[in-house]
């Protein structure tokens, strides 16, 4: 039997509290299943088994981040038993010193680091004092009961005092390097501790809820909340074939979360949903026309208070209050809001740090074609079109493009809904060399009575394919566009045919095949008129 109630809010009424507080609470031991990742923040589900006894019992479910959403928490029970959730309570809990287990574990590794300090500094202590006891023992070389030693005794004594010094010298030098090298690791660790506690939240969240049940049974909660502190982008690797147009295009999800608990084997969904939106359509208020009011002259101050006044006006005041707004999901149909559930359960730790999860691998293709806007930049790039023929929905981030197996550099992606075309660009090729030159920019004047000045200009753009192969290249230009019926422009003339002239933007398309070792070279050019006397811009 299944039974689900959500209740938007952690505000209760005063029976409920009361009753909350009545009954004896049973603590879950939950733990995360599932989260959901939104550009802002995310929606975590929690799963616990509980043993119920009959009639009411109020289950605490502790431990959980105390930047979680009241307003967003939502229980739900699976039983063998008919229950009833009569009620849901969050509350705020203080914790202890050593409430953070991250803490203990710092805790831990500080005192065995410290421990191992302290044994290494008594073994050298030990060393030490036999040392000292050999150079007393050496002071009384010489004399002895039986008289005095010969040089062969002496010899035998003093090999062996050296010997034994030897030894304890480099065992206290080795000592000595072991307690250094345990200097920075126990440096390190208080950072860590020092910077944990600092930052660490003094306070956490319980959600306490009140359910009966008709009989003793088992059932699983599951408590699902939102919170702040988690987003994800998209992030590509491009991996191009130049020569068939193959494209391997990995697609990830950049993950980042600071909300205080560790995702630890959870099953992973990224949404583009915006849940911080609001959904509802705006309503337009009347826009009124009035005349201007003269404003009236300011009041003059007040008087300035005498110093028990300035006491008694420095007092309390009561705080303006804002009414809230609701923010409503909304389910989009444009293909914009899409959910991607990652198969892999993965773990992602609370240390703000960006993890890498897979989203899935299209393998596309597309003719790859070169080309140049020398006017921009004297160079050829390789382009591949491409359609999106998967059911992913190809967000804007950032492409990480490897050409034939080598890192070319880092491009953007655009939103590419599923069925959509789209280039790629694999870089610039070198082997095609492009130029581009000034002929002739130069000015004169015309007309007998209505003088005009004369701008005219003539470019020259050259091609050669250095490859082993011939490729198909698409050469872009321009001639300027006037926004004003007195500034004529002239289409000069063409020694190649464009493929393509839009009069609206002015751009110049040329087609060509070029072939090995081939040199192309293209003339064009124009001129600008307009009326003596007057300056234009652009052009």
């Amino acid at each position: 039997m299944t039974i689900r109630q959500s209740i938007f809010g952690a505000m209760l009424v005063t029976s409920l509290v009361a009753s909350v507080f009545a009954t004896g609470t049973q603590a879950v031991n939950s733990k995360i299943s599932e989260v959901t990742v939104y550009q802002d923040r995310a929606r975590v589900t929690r799963v616990g088994t509980v043993a119920l006894p009959q009639d009411e019992t109020v289950l605490e479910f502790g431990g959980l981040p105390a930047s979680l959403d009241e307003g967003s928490v939502e229980v739900s029970a699976k039983s063998n038993v008919h229950v009833t959730i009569q009620g849901i309570d969050v509350r705020q809990e203080f914790l202890t010193e050593h409430a953070n287990p991250q803490g203990e574990v710092l805790d831990r590794q500080l005192q065995q680091l410290e421990d191992q300090k302290r044994s290494l500094a008594s073994k050298k202590a030990v060393l030490e004092a036999k040392q000292q006891f050999f150079k007393d023992l050496s002071a009384g070389f010489g004399r002895s009961d039986k008289g005095q030693l010969n040089l062969d005794e002496l010899r035998k004594l003093y090999s062996f005092y050296g010997d034994e010094s030897a030894v304890l010298s480099e065992n206290i030098l080795n000592l000595d390097a072991d307690s250094r090298k345990l200097d920075p690791e126990i440096e390190r660790v208080k950072k860590e501790l020092e910077q944990l506690r600092s930052t660490a939240p003094k306070t956490n969240r319980k959600v306490l809820v009140s359910v009966k049940s008709d009989g003793a049974g088992t059932a699983d909660f599951i408590v699902r909340y939102g919170i702040r502190g988690a987003s994800w982008n998209s992030t590509y690797d491009a991996r191009l074939d130049s020569s068939s147009g193959k494209v391997e295009l990995k697609y990830d999800g950049m993950v980042r979360q600071r909300t205080g608990e560790d995702w630890t084997n959870v099953q992973l969904v990224l949404s583009t949903a915006q849940p911080s939106r609001n959904g509802q359509m705006p309503e337009l208020n009347p826009a009124f026309v009035d005349y201007e009011q003269e404003m009236p002259p300011p009041p003059p101050p007040p008087p300035a208070p005498v110093a028990g006044e300035m006491a008694r006006a420095m007092g309390p005041t009561a705080s303006p209050v804002y009414k809230a707004e609701n923010a409503e999901a909304v389910v989009r149909e444009t293909g914009l809001s899409l959910s991607y559930q990652v198969s892999l359960p993965v773990t992602i730790p609370t240390d703000g740090e960006p993890h890498r999860t897979g989203v899935t691998v299209l393998n596309l293709e597309g003719k790859p074609e070169y080309v140049a806007t020398a006017k921009l930049d004297a160079a050829a790039f390789l382009k591949v079109h491409l359609t999106n023929s998967s059911q992913a929905t190809l967000l804007p981030g950032k492409i990480n493009l490897f050409r034939d197996g080598e890192f070319v550099g880092s491009l953007g992606m655009k939103l590419v809904p599923v069925g959509s075309d789209f280039d790629l660009y694999g870089g610039r090729d070198d082997a095609i060399k492009v130029e581009r030159k000034e002929l002739v920019s130069k000015r004169s004047e015309t007309g007998m009575l209505n003088r005009k000045q004369v701008e005219e200009k003539r470019y020259q753009i050259s091609l050669q394919d250095f490859r082993t192969a011939p490729v198909r290249l698409s050469l872009y230009d321009q001639v300027p566009v006037s926004k004003n019926t007195e500034i004529v422009v002239n289409q000069g003339t063409f020694s190649d045919k464009p493929s393509s002239l839009d009069k609206d933007s002015g751009k110049i398309t040329w087609d060509i095949e070029l072939k090995p070792k081939e040199k192309k070279v293209i003339e064009f050019g124009y001129s600008i008129e307009w009326p003596k006397g007057k300056e234009i811009v652009g052009g």
